[in-house]
C-alpha cells in the first residue's frame, strides 16, 4: 500500500467520522455544531492522516524501531560474521577442568558464518557447526561460557559471557532465550540468533516515545482547536481515538511494509552442562 493511498483513504475515513460524529456529538453536548464543520472536519482529517502517513513512512525505513508504545524496540542491532567461542571443558563429562587458581580452564575456538541456506549457522575451520554445549561420549564434553565478538566501533573483540545459573551448571532460559551478555556493558547476543548484536539505545527510546506522545497531541489539536470541542472533551476523545489507532489501525498500516519474521533455521540448544543429556544440539 503506497503512502499516497494511505493518505487519501485515512483522510476520507476520518472526514466522515469527524463530520458525522461532530454533528451528533456537538449537537448533543453543545446544542449546535461548530461553524463551518465540514471544512473543520476536512482540516482535522488532513492533520491526523498526514501524521499517520509520516509515521508509516518512518516505520517503512526503520521497521519496528519506532513502533507504538506496545511494540517499539529499545534496541539497535549490529551484525557480525565471525566470533570466538570460549569453552569450559570436562574430560570425563562430570567435572570441569580447572586452572591452578581453581577457575574453569578456558579453550577458545574461532567460528565463521555459513553461506547460502546455512547463513544462520556458524562453522569452525574444520566445517563443524557451532554447538552451545556437548555431552558426547566419544570426545570431551564442554559448554560455551562466553563468546568474543568484534563489531563496528569496537577496537578489539569484546567478551560476552553466557547467562548462567548461580551454580554455573545451567544456562538461564530468559523470555528471549539463552543470552551472552557484555562483560562490562549492556549489549547482548541471543544464542539462537548468532550473528546479531543487540545494543540498548536511549536515543531510540526517546524518539519512539516522542512520536507516540506527539500522536496524542495531534488528535487533541484536531478535536480542540480545529473541531472546537472543549479541552476536557477533546482530551477524552484524543485518548480514546489515539489508543484505538495504536492498537487496531497502525498495525494494519505498518503491515504491508514489513517483511514477515523468518523462523530461525538453527535447531535448539542442549539444556545444561554438566547435567548431561543424551543428545547434542547446535545453534
Amino acid at each position: 500500500m503506497t503512502l499516497t493511498i494511505i493518505l487519501v483513504l485515512v483522510t476520507l475515513v476520518l472526514f466522515g467520522i469527524f463530520l458525522g460524529g461532530g454533528l451528533i456529538a456537538q449537537g448533543y453536548l453543545y446544542q449546535a455544531p461548530a461553524e463551518r464543520l465540514p471544512l473543520r472536519a476536512l482540516a482535522a482529517a488532513a492533520l491526523v492522516s498526514v501524521f499517520l502517513t509520516m509515521w508509516v513512512w518512518i516505520d517503512a525505513r526503520n521497521p519496528r524501531k519506532y513502533d507504538t508504545f506496545f511494540e517499539f524496540s529499545s534496541y539497535e542491532t549490529k551484525k557480525f560474521d565471525e566470533m570466538e567461542a570460549i569453552r569450559w571443558v570436562s574430560p570425563d563429562g562430570s567435572k570441569l577442568k580447572v586452572d591452578p587458581s581453581g577457575n574453569p580452564s578456558e579453550v577458545s575456538m574461532k567460528f565463521k558464518r555459513g553461506v547460502g541456506d546455512k547463513k544462520t549457522i556458524f562453522f569452525d575451520d574444520a566445517g563443524e557447526p557451532f554447538m552451545l554445549n556437548s555431552t558426547g561420549k566419544t570426545a570431551q564434553s564442554y559448554m560455551t561460557a562466553a563468546i568474543k565478538v568484534k563489531t563496528e566501533g569496537d577496537n578489539e573483540p569484546i567478551r560476552y559471557n553466557a547467562q548462567l545459573t548461580k551454580d554455573k551448571r545451567t544456562y538461564v532460559n530468559s523470555p528471549d532465550g539463552r543470552k551472552f551478555i557484555e562483560e562490562k556493558g549492556s549489549r547482548e547476543v541471543l544464542a539462537d540468533q548468532l550473528g546479531v548484536l543487540y545494543v540498548p539505545s536511549r536515543g531510540t527510546i526517546v524518539v519512539a516515545l516522542f512520536i507516540n506522545l506527539l500522536h496524542f497531541v495531534v488528535w487533541f489539536v484536531a478535536f480542540w482547536l480545529i473541531l472546537q470541542f472543549t479541552r476536557g472533551h477533546a482530551a477524552i476523545m484524543a485518548a480514546s481515538f489515539g489508543l484505538i489507532t495504536m492498537l487496531m489501525v497502525l498495525p494494519l498500516l505498518f503491515g504491508p511494509n514489513r517483511k514477515p519474521k523468518t523462523p530461525e533455521e538453527a535447531p535448539k540448544v542442549a539444556l545444561a552442562f554438566p547435567a548431561l543429556s543424551p543428545n547434542t544440539d547446535h545453534v
